[in-house]
């Protein structure tokens, strides 16, 4: 998963120009709130998203210590809704492909963060201080965030399980000489048995078998790619984004 998260912001671009056009249409300037916290901020294809979640998720993308200008605090508000809206179309499609995430796997995954842990071992205590002082969220809402994340782990891996690259792509795409001539020789650094620390480093000559399997795994991170953005295309043609922002004082519609 390595390749997913080194490149999410990219993979997600072809997503978020569709549904950035429905969240960039001006807030006001005041966020004193004027709808019950279970109001709907936004719509996502008739999923109604609460204001908790979105006053919830735009304090915890702030520093509390260091205030923001008005042009900072205007950003977090439209990455706060893009995070809302992305996270809505995530759950459907986990939904769509038919993935299920257990209650246990979720608590698993709680007692897997150090934020949460004593000594090595989960403290329901921190976890419950962590929720009311520091995410400001009850624990449905913040386990419904991991049951997620994990939700859309798996549907990510599901798709990469299917995408391969051959050796007659290898040989179609024309790269190969090139690539082999770059990348010939490897960088190998050298560490103290002891303290595992790196003392230097060395030169050493691939083997051609390397050296194509490299180019395989530079083939297959591009066609990942490819096929993330034409999925998150066809996903976004279809999306529908109702805003609501007459929950906000001051919100022009």
């Amino acid at each position: 998963m390595d390749f997913l998260r080194k490149y999410q912001v990219h993979i997600l671009a072809g997503l978020l120009a569709f549904f950035l056009v429905y969240i960039a249409l001006g807030f006001g300037t005041s966020f004193f709130v004027k709808g019950s916290p279970n109001d709907s901020i936004i719509d996502v294809d008739g999923e109604k998203v609460p204001l908790r979640l979105y006053w919830s998720r735009f304090n915890r993308a702030i520093d509390q210590s260091k205030p923001l200008d008005k042009a900072g605090r205007d950003q977090k508000r439209d990455e706060t809704i893009r995070d809302l809206v992305q996270a809505v179309v995530f759950k459907h499609q986990v939904d769509l492909f038919g993935i299920r995430v257990p209650d246990r796997q979720v608590a698993i995954s709680l007692t897997q963060i150090p934020g949460f842990q004593s000594e090595g071992h989960f403290s329901p205590q921190l976890y419950m201080q962590a929720l009311q002082n520091q995410l400001k969220m009850s624990p449905q809402d913040f386990e419904e965030e991991q049951r997620l994340s994990i939700g859309f782990f798996k549907l990510r891996w599901l798709i990469q399980s299917t995408i391969k690259v051959t050796d007659q792509e290898m040989d179609l795409s024309g790269q190969y000489p090139e690539f082999a001539k770059a990348n010939r020789i490897e960088d190998v650094e050298d560490h103290d048995p002891k303290t595992g620390k790196v003392t230097g480093h060395h030169k050493r000559m691939r083997s051609e078998t390397e050296i194509r399997e490299l180019f395989r795994k530079k083939l297959w991170d591009e066609k990942t790619m490819f096929c993330f953005n034409q999925w998150l295309t066809q996903v976004g043609q279809k999306l529908h984004v109702k805003p609501h922002l007459d929950v906000l004082e001051g919100a022009q519609g």
